[in-house]
């Protein structure tokens, strides 16, 4: 069934390019150009049995506020009626992640090619997953981004005791060295380490060293060493 298409968005022009897109297009019923969100309840079409036809809404990203707490409602309720395609501003990182996050799959930037345009809309009539070669950058920077800030909340969320025997691996301490710092056992030191492995999901001590430098512990540890001194650290074991 041929699906129509509903543009909104400010820059009339983009708009109106985007039209002669959509007219090549055979799967495509036709297109409407709005200034608005709060216009397109007037273009959704209904089949004799109340079902809503096949829509696909290209969106610019500029149209949703994010500071309103509606607009995560809003989003839900219109990929729950149609393909969600949106042209990302890149004005603020922070704002992909927020449609990633509220479950916007098909994203292109504004000066996309006309292929990566055209295969972006067919992606989102088909509801399926798409980012243009510009925004999947952004995308695995952003990942990448937060994989390491989820890190250093692990890292911080640490008790003093583990990051001083987190430090002293990285300085190749053994285990018996550091039981006999913070007078504890040698086994209790390594039940801290396989802790610790777990906690921040390692492998080995390559993994926990790789952690330290990583989130910067270890750096930290060289300009502040006072608040990793030993002796706050010893008898605090918590195993």
């Amino acid at each position: 069934m041929p699906t129509q298409v509903i543009i909104c968005d400010k820059q009339i022009v983009y708009a109106m390019g985007c039209s002669l897109l959509i007219k090549d297009n055979p799967q495509l019923m036709g297109y409407h150009i709005i200034k608005s969100i709060e216009e397109l309840d007037s273009y959704i079409a209904y089949d004799k049995n109340k079902k809503v036809l096949p829509m696909v809404l290209v969106i610019d990203s500029s149209m949703f506020h994010f500071e309103d707490p509606s607009t995560i409602y809003q989003i839900k309720e219109i990929k729950n009626r149609m393909g969600v395609m949106v042209v990302f501003n890149e004005q603020d990182d922070a704002h992909l992640y927020k449609l990633i996050d509220n479950g916007i799959s098909v994203i292109v930037v504004r000066n996309v090619s006309k292929q990566e345009w055209s295969k972006a809309l067919e992606m989102a009539r088909l509801q399926k997953i798409y980012f243009c070669h510009r925004t999947s950058d952004k995308v695995l920077n952003m990942v990448n981004r937060m994989d390491k800030i989820k890190l250093i909340e692990k890292v911080h969320q640490l008790h003093t005791y583990d990051k001083y025997i987190l430090v002293r691996i990285c300085e190749e301490a053994s285990s018996k060295q550091i039981a006999y710092e913070v007078g504890h056992s040698k086994r209790t030191i390594e039940g801290h380490r396989t802790k610790m492995m777990q906690q921040l999901e390692v492998k080995n001590l390559a993994g926990l060293v790789k952690v330290a430098f990583i989130t910067k512990l270890y750096d930290h540890y060289l300009e502040n060493p006072g608040l990793y001194d030993v002796t706050l650290c010893a008898k605090t074991s918590s195993l």
